[in-house]
């Protein structure tokens, strides 16, 4: 088992693939596996958390969003429906501090600095983590050192040393609210060197499902209504290949291409009946090559090279607009390289160097505004230097991390450039040598560059914002056994942490009428995050799995002169958690997944109206798997809860999904 949200899944997988092993090898494997990933989840000295693909099949997941919801610390704003925007918050530091590693290489969206998880499917995913900080190793890309926390997502790759030359599976999800969810996955060898995927699925849905809406002072009157606009059409397409040049040398290729229509619901307010128009296409396309060289004991030496392009069209037909109609869209392109060195001397120091350089552009055009759009360019380039000393019992790591940026606009003026150096040290410590206990500690400072929304958007942008600076400080312990009682494996964490972001971006009033964008914000974050997963002996010849975590987080606005200081900032609950149990016997498995957030504002706490109730939602599923076939059904939010994300963005009750699929 290993750490993300879908690599644990290759004991399961072998039975989809007939991979037919003896029942002692699959305990050996197995036993490898949990050791594996408890090194990465409780010897590292930033907190990492880690669900494999096996871990991944027993939530209740639809997408990569849903698996980053059961992540300790995470706060995920969803505007609801199957289709709406999914952007992840960690620890409070917003969504714009959370960098998404694909297979090595960082996601961006320089236009809103926020990636859509809502578009990437769990089909070919093999393992999701979420490290705070950064990750462990070293030997990441400059890139992967820039952001406050990193959401990993590692898709599926055949075995380098299995003797079947094609293998894959078919799936049929289907659900609630019209959805329909085929999706493919193919794997092949060709020879010894030659590996190659395809995997690809298609969404529809009518997203139409009814709502609970209150009137009244004491929200004491209720009707039943119909959420519409938020039907999707999408498919996404992504193409893998690995050429072994030598053993411990290769080389990677990926291309994606995801497309996607659908509608944006608007919000829900008393007595409001008008039904939203707005719509959003998305064509988006990116292909990357990886080449990795780890044959030297003491050298090893990687690159990277990307090319992203994401088309946006966005429309909205409103009396409001002259002639009844907006349109607009929005081109973005990035041009990216890397290339990371790492020095091992001996087997307590390693030293590593990464140098990332990427260009970006956006081009805007609307029928109604942007007439004097500033076209803006930026030429970004990280520089980072690392160390780290290991040993059985101690481990210190730091690194240094220079950002350069040079800004370009085709007319009006440029935002400054930038120029900074951002520090990090992190150490973990065993104080006993016969227990598997750990104590760590990291800190880190970072700061969050303007996007280009914040920077040049129409009327609201402002070319003189200043990056958002940010202090990371956690002290944690760790625990870890394979063997405890009735356990087989037993990983527990707690982390408390201090943030404090200042210069935070935030949008003001000029006037009764404009806002404009300015750094006027300072939050501070104080909390508390507790991760726990078990595994049982057999009992009644089947396996008890539970995984759980809670959180703690104090946010709060320091803002000077802030109507709202010491008040919690908007959408983050004090209290959160989620638990899941399942109970996994030969053929089957039964599973029951539970998530609650605590109570939110959305503005003063002093004014009712800005109060968003806690919820919990309780779920489901049975999963059924002989030989080739597979068979899972899931009923989400049990109790037909009806509760918000967003608030005035109603999210669907009772639900169900079915999924069928057939292994080769």
């Amino acid at each position: 088992m290993k750490t993300r949200l879908l690599v644990l899944v290759l004991i399961s997988l072998q039975h989809s693939y007939a991979a037919e092993l003896d029942s002692v090898r699959t305990r050996e494997l197995d036993t490898l596996l949990v050791e594996a990933k408890n090194l990465r989840t409780t010897h590292a000295a930033l907190p990492a958390q880690v669900y494999s693909q096996r871990e991944l099949q027993a939530l209740n997941a639809l997408n990569v969003t849903d698996v980053a919801k059961y992540f300790s610390g995470v706060t995920v704003q969803d505007y609801g429906g199957i289709g709406g925007l999914k952007t992840v918050s960690v620890r409070g530091m917003g969504a714009c501090f959370t960098g998404v590693n694909y297979d090595g290489v960082m996601m961006s969206d320089i236009q809103s600095g926020q990636v859509d998880l809502g578009r990437f499917s769990l089909e070919n995913v093999s393992e999701i983590s979420l490290s705070n900080g950064q990750p462990d190793d070293l030997f990441q890309s400059a890139r992967v050192f820039a952001s406050g926390s990193v959401f990993s997502v590692k898709t599926k790759f055949a075995d380098k040393n299995t003797n079947a030359t094609f293998k894959g599976n078919l799936h049929l999800l289907a659900g609630s609210f019209g959805m329909l969810n085929p999706s493919v996955f193919l794997a092949t060898n060709a020879g010894k060197k030659w590996a190659f995927n395809l995997s690809a699925d298609l969404l529809t849905a009518d997203g139409t499902y009814s709502f609970l809406q209150y009137y009244g002072i004491k929200y004491n009157f209720s009707e039943i209504l119909t959420r519409n606009n938020g039907d999707v059409k999408s498919a996404r397409t992504e193409v893998n290949s690995r050429y072994n040049i030598r053993p411990n040398e290769q080389l990677t290729f990926k291309l994606n291409h995801y497309i996607s229509e659908r509608g944006l619901p608007g919000s829900v307010t008393f007595y409001n009946t008008d039904v939203s128009n707005q719509r959003l296409n998305d064509q988006v396309v990116f292909g990357q090559i990886h080449y990795e060289n780890q044959r030297s004991a003491h050298w090893q030496h990687q690159y990277f090279a990307r090319y992203n392009r994401a088309f946006n069209h966005y429309s909205d037909r409103n009396p409001k607009y002259q002639g009844g109609l907006l349109n607009e869209t929005y081109l973005q392109q990035e041009f990216y390289a890397a290339a990371v060195v790492r020095y091992k001397p001996s087997r307590q120091f390693h030293f590593s160097t990464a140098t990332d350089w990427w260009y970006n552009n956006l081009e805007i055009k609307s029928n109604i505004f942007f007439r004097d759009f500033a076209f803006p360019t930026r030429i970004s380039g990280l520089t980072n230097v690392a160390g780290k000393y290991l040993s059985e019992r101690i481990t210190v790591a730091m690194n240094l991390l220079h950002t350069l940026t040079r800004e370009q606009v085709s007319s009006g003026t440029a935002a400054p450039n930038r120029n900074k150096l951002s520090p990090t040290l992190s150490a973990t410590f065993q104080p006993f040598e016969d227990k598997e206990l750990r104590l760590r500690a990291f800190y880190k400072n970072i700061y969050r560059l303007p996007t280009f929304n914040d920077l040049y958007y129409h009327e609201i942008g402002n070319k003189n914002l200043r990056p958002e600076n940010a202090h990371q400080l956690n002290l944690g312990a760790t625990y870890s056994k394979t063997k405890l009682l009735i356990l087989t494996n037993l990983e527990l964490t707690v982390d408390a942490y201090y943030n404090h972001v200042s210069d935070k971006i935030i949008a003001v009033p000029r006037d009764l009428f404009h806002w404009s964008m300015t750094n006027k914000g300072v939050v501070e974050m104080k909390g508390v995050d507790v991760t726990l997963k078990i595994n049982s002996l057999p009992v009644a010849q089947g396996e008890v799995r539970l995984m759980s975590n809670f959180s703690y987080l104090k946010a709060t606005d320091r803002t000077p002169n802030s109507d709202n200081y010491g008040e919690q900032i908007p959408y983050t609950p004090q209290h959160s958690g989620v638990a899941s149990l399942s109970f996994q016997r030969k053929w089957w498995e039964l599973g029951y997944n539970l998530q609650y957030t605590g109570v939110r504002w959305i503005g003063q706490t002093t004014v009712r109206n800005n109060k968003m109730e806690a919820y919990s939602l309780h779920s489901i599923f049975a999963n059924f798997t002989y030989k080739r076939i597979e068979l899972k059904a899931e009923l989400l939010n049990v109790f037909n809860t009806q509760y918000e994300v967003v608030k005035f963005y109603p999210m669907p009750r009772r639900n169900f999904r079915i999924r069928m699929g057939w292994g080769f």
